[in-house]
């Protein structure tokens, strides 16, 4: 578990410097990644990303949030999947839509990541977000 949870440790790294480094993601992310997210408070629809979408929703992120910052609370390993449950606080850095700037965000993650080759190959979130 220690190796693929330092990947996630990079992986969380990378979205809280706001990277777009596509080399920095390569190290960590299989080339056939597929990351899911299931609706939540902020999408009411299934997203399906491939590498270069995750990159492209990246620099949005960067964009949108002033800061983000994600703690691990406990990892379960079976196999070739860690299923991790983590803390997310982000602040918003501009005015955008119902979001304001300053405002800060919290949501509880559920992400199961399946790894291949010891990189990240699928994940699948389960993120909900505190009103």
């Amino acid at each position: 578990m220690d190796e693929k949870l330092a990947v996630v440790y990079r992986y969380f790294q990378l979205l809280e410097n706001f990277s777009v480094d596509a080399a920095e993601f390569a190290s960590i992310f299989h080339p056939n990644i597929i990351q899911t997210e299931y609706p939540n408070q902020m999408s009411s629809d299934i997203k399906q990303r491939n590498f270069d979408i995750i990159l492209e929703s990246m620099a949005t992120t960067r964009l949108i949030l002033k800061t983000q910052h994600y703690s691990v609370l406990k990892a379960f390993e079976n196999g070739n999947t860690l299923v991790v449950e983590a803390e997310w606080r982000g602040e918003i850095g501009v005015d955008a839509g119902k979001f304001r700037r300053g405002q800060t965000m919290k949501a509880f993650i559920c992400t199961i990541i399946e790894f291949r080759d010891g990189k990240i190959y699928r994940q699948r979130n389960y993120d909900c977000y505190e009103h």
